[in-house]
């Protein structure tokens, strides 16, 4: 299945020449891409303005934006979703970032007031004193909710953006977007802003990343189709009812690629070029690649690219005496649990060893965690679980938690996945294995975060995990004791 080649999309970041071969693949448009890529797939000099970008996660490590247009991020998104077999949790924008929308004032807070834009309350900050209850006001939103924990932030006002140029309450000022550099280019687009700002009261104009590519008369006349709307949107806020959106702004969604979607852009990408596995997790946290580019430039001329791959991973982690665990939960929070003693680090084989601090309690387990206890943990890259057991300092045994999670990596220096919010914990002395945090996991279920794909064997593994959760925690400590001599 094709799609609308008619959208164009941008394409940055890590995953730059895996995302672009799968969206060519899809049938959409590459725009403004790198002279890299350009190379890549020979590709012309299409400078058009994108309606979708997808950039790597500022937030979630290994993770990817796609922003834009709404509609044309919703075609794009499940074209690659499809791609990579629906192996990846996802948060969309509550509300489109920059819509404009007649609110309705709540009810004042202590530094503001609530603001309700259709659905999702917002926060308006400041003007304490100036609306009362039930003020319907036009309101743009400057922050937008993706993740459960994000705020949503209006202002009072109508803005008005296209895909080259923002007209946004302000001082009367000519700004740029940091991605336009040229000298040239900025004095030119700062020339044909100084033309207009003056009948903007109360407005300036700020010029987006894709107007460095216009000439001067492409850019009078994106300014001037933005002035015509803006005098059409603050005429509509005059009369409109509550809850008008009266433009529409930029949806954002957060794409967290479990590691089997990493495999699964590993191969795409080596149909453009030679791609090691684990190419993808290797990248996402580096930010220099030397090695990883020496070693694909060999890969070209070996036929064995599993085997090559394996080994160069395996090289990778010989050489590690301690690696970070990266826990990353489904609602995009990232906690770094620490760094953890190597007993055996291989791929097939994964055994580390963490050192507690003494107070609190133990996990899921209600058991008071004492100065000197231990973690061991145990795991394998792909396992779509990791086993915990909690010891004292001589190793006597306290209680199991196995984490269930997307298929775990390695970036060369942690072992990293995405937390699925479920587990399975059991004291060491108790009868029984039990399941914890399940209506948590449930909860992404229905908000669609986590797919379908993805519960069907999470399901699966819960039942045999529960079975088998004394007999995977002495496996897991024997084998630790056995290394500690």
């Amino acid at each position: 299945m094709r799609f609308n080649n008619n959208v164009r999309v941008r394409v940055r970041g890590k995953y730059a020449t895996a995302v672009t071969k799968a969206i060519l693949d899809l049938g959409f448009s590459i725009v403004q891409a790198s002279d890299v890529i350009m190379s890549r797939f020979n590709l012309g000099t299409d400078n058009s303005a994108p309606n979708v970008t997808i950039k790597d996660s500022e937030r979630v490590p290994g993770g990817l934006v796609f922003m834009g247009d709404c509609d044309a991020v919703n075609e794009v998104l499940n074209g690659f979703l499809r791609v990579i077999e629906y192996r990846a949790l996802v948060w969309r924008s509550v509300v489109p970032l920059h819509r404009v929308v007649m609110g309705i004032i709540k009810g004042e807070t202590d530094n503001g007031y609530v603001v309700d834009i259709g659905g999702v309350d917002a926060e308006l900050r400041g003007f304490s004193g100036y609306y009362r209850a039930g003020d319907v006001v036009p309101v743009f939103v400057v922050r937008t909710r993706v993740f459960p924990n994000d705020q949503v932030i209006v202002m009072p006002g109508v803005r008005v953006d296209t895909h080259y140029v923002s007209l946004i309450p302000g001082s009367n000022n000519v700004l740029f977007s940091r991605h336009i550099k040229d000298a040239g280019v900025r004095s030119m687009l700062l020339e044909v802003g100084l033309k207009y700002i003056g009948g903007l009261k109360g407005y300036s104009i700020k010029w987006r990343s894709s107007a460095q590519f216009l000439s001067r008369e492409e850019a009078v006349r994106e300014v001037e189709a933005a002035i015509k709307t803006l005098n059409e949107v603050e005429a509509r806020s005059r009369t409109s009812q509550p809850h008008t959106v009266l433009q529409d702004g930029e949806c954002i969604t957060e794409v967290m690629l479990g590691g089997d979607a990493k495999l699964i852009l590993d191969n795409v990408r080596n149909n453009v070029m030679p791609t090691i596995i684990g190419h993808h997790s290797y990248k996402t946290l580096r930010r220099n690649t030397a090695l990883l580019d020496l070693v694909e430039s060999l890969l070209g001329h070996c036929n064995d690219r599993v085997g090559f791959s394996e080994e160069f991973i395996r090289q990778l982690m010989s050489r590690r005496y301690r690696v970070g665990i990266i826990h990353i939960r489904p609602n995009g929070e990232v906690i770094r649990l620490g760094t953890a003693e190597v007993l055996r680090l291989d791929p097939r084989d994964i055994v580390l060893m963490r050192r507690l601090r003494g107070g609190g309690y133990l996990d899921g387990l209600g058991i008071p965690k004492s100065e000197g206890d231990l973690a061991i943990t145990c795991t394998s890259l792909g396992s779509e679980y990791l086993i915990h057991v909690y010891t004292d300092s001589a190793l006597k045994p306290k209680g199991i938690y196995i984490n269930i999670n997307t298929p775990v990596e390695f970036t060369g220096s942690n072992i990293l996945y995405i937390d699925l919010a479920v587990d399975i914990v059991k004291r060491w002395d108790s009868g029984e294995a039990s399941v914890v945090d399940y209506e948590e996991y449930e909860g992404y279920v229905r908000m669609g975060v986590i797919p379908q794909k993805i519960r069907e064997g999470v399901d699966d593994l819960v039942r045999k995990l529960l079975a088998n959760a004394h007999t995977l925690g002495e496996d897991c400590l024997n084998r630790a004791r056995e290394m500690m001599g």
